[in-house]
């Protein structure tokens, strides 16, 4: 079979994808993988996956209807050259305008998957602005026409399906619970010498981009109530900073008192 991935970000397909499609490879299905943010060097790891690389232009932030429209047109005209027999797009955008592509391309077989609704189906302490508002009521419009075609969904928690299926109403023929991805813990394995010295101050690690939806702003509130208590506590926050969803803002407003820093760039 051909096999063809839609994502946004190149990273995602070595870094979330690998397991499964070391597997797909190894039935001797040719696997494809759909760009629109890499690097050169990601795409040659991509290529040292044994999987092809095809990169289209896209922003998945964006609110441009013409751009996405174009985005749209450039990912069915590689599906039409390369002919799938499954198409699985994931990630919001992917989701909704690699449907729509792939739909147009008679694709026979489209699975989806979305790991969370994202940032503007995620309630705000000050409250959600308007722009937000804007975003999530579009996104609910452009799912109840592509999530209908998909063959299948998948999702990371009941959570998400009911706020797709029972709150908004959108019509999924099938919706699977995956459960949460995790990590592969064979490639962590457990050491006795990676218990800590009791002398030592209790350490803490936050893993994640730094938006609000990631969790920040709530570990950041927890490492200020245990340092008030325990003052040798040590807070560190690791994760990359994305200035297309206002990360930037929120890298400025991270307290240096509280916790040390480690941006990923």
């Amino acid at each position: 079979m051909k096999i063809v991935f839609i994502t946004t970000v190149a990273s995602s397909i070595y870094g979330f994808r690998a397991p499964v499609i070391k597997k797909l490879i190894g039935k001797n299905h040719q696997v494809y993988a759909f760009v629109s943010e890499f690097s050169d060097n990601e795409l040659d790891i991509i290529r040292e996956m044994g999987v092809t690389p095809v990169t289209y232009r896209s922003n998945r932030s964006g609110l441009n209807p013409f751009s996405d429209i174009k985005s749209t047109f450039l990912i069915f005209k590689e599906l039409k050259k390369i002919s799938p027999d499954l198409v699985f797009p994931y990630f919001a955008k992917p989701v909704i305008f690699g449907t729509f592509a792939a739909k147009l391309a008679g694709v026979p077989r489209i699975v989806g998957m979305l790991e969370g609704l994202g940032f503007a189906f995620t309630p705000q302490p000050e409250g959600i602005p308007l722009k937000t508002k804007i975003i999530k009521g579009i996104l609910i419009a452009l799912y109840r026409i592509a999530l209908p075609m998909l063959e299948s969904l998948i999702v990371l928690n009941p959570d998400d399906k009911d706020e797709l299926t029972d709150k908004y109403g959108i019509k999924i023929k099938n919706i699977h619970i995956l459960g949460g991805i995790g990590l592969d813990l064979r490639q962590y394995p457990y050491s006795e010498a990676d218990i800590p010295d009791e002398k030592e101050p209790v350490k803490f690690l936050f893993i994640g981009r730094f938006l609000k939806e990631k969790g920040i702003d709530d570990f950041i509130r927890a490492a200020e109530q245990v340092k008030d208590k325990y003052p040798d506590t040590v807070f560190t926050a690791l994760g990359a900073i994305d200035k297309s969803r206002g990360g930037g803002a929120i890298w400025n407003a991270l307290p240096p008192a509280i916790l040390s820093v480690s941006p990923v760039l």
